[in-house]
């Protein structure tokens, strides 16, 4: 699948998708340099600011993270089902950006974490 990031960049000046790309940006600045400290402060400011779709999404994933690369894959899947949730439910044209797969993919992940 291609950077989902890219495509964002597309809808930034929707609100909550410009919040979106600024918590990826963060998360991976966090995590290629190290600063593990911060990618965890980064990640539970996300846990507060989501809340409820935190809970639901940990209930559904339910091998909680133990290194820092999981928890920063888990962040990034997180931050990526709730952007493309967030476009779906705007209407916006989000799926011409994208593979039939990757929509596939893309639906599955929303299904799972709204069931």
């Amino acid at each position: 699948m291609k950077d989902y990031k890219s495509i964002f960049e597309h809808y930034k000046d929707i609100k909550e998708i410009a919040d979106f790309i600024d918590d990826v940006e963060k998360l991976r600045f966090y995590y290629n340099t190290q600063q593990f400290d911060e990618m965890l402060n980064h990640i539970n400011s996300l846990m507060q600011k989501y809340c409820v779709e935190t809970l639901v999404w940990n209930t559904v994933n339910n091998n909680p993270p133990i290194t820092f690369q999981q928890y920063y894959v888990n962040a990034e899947n997180f931050l990526m089902a709730q952007g493309f949730k967030t476009l779906f439910s705007k209407g916006t044209d989000v799926k011409k950006h994208l593979t039939y797969e990757e929509i596939d993919f893309i639906e599955s992940i929303i299904n799972k974490v709204s069931e």
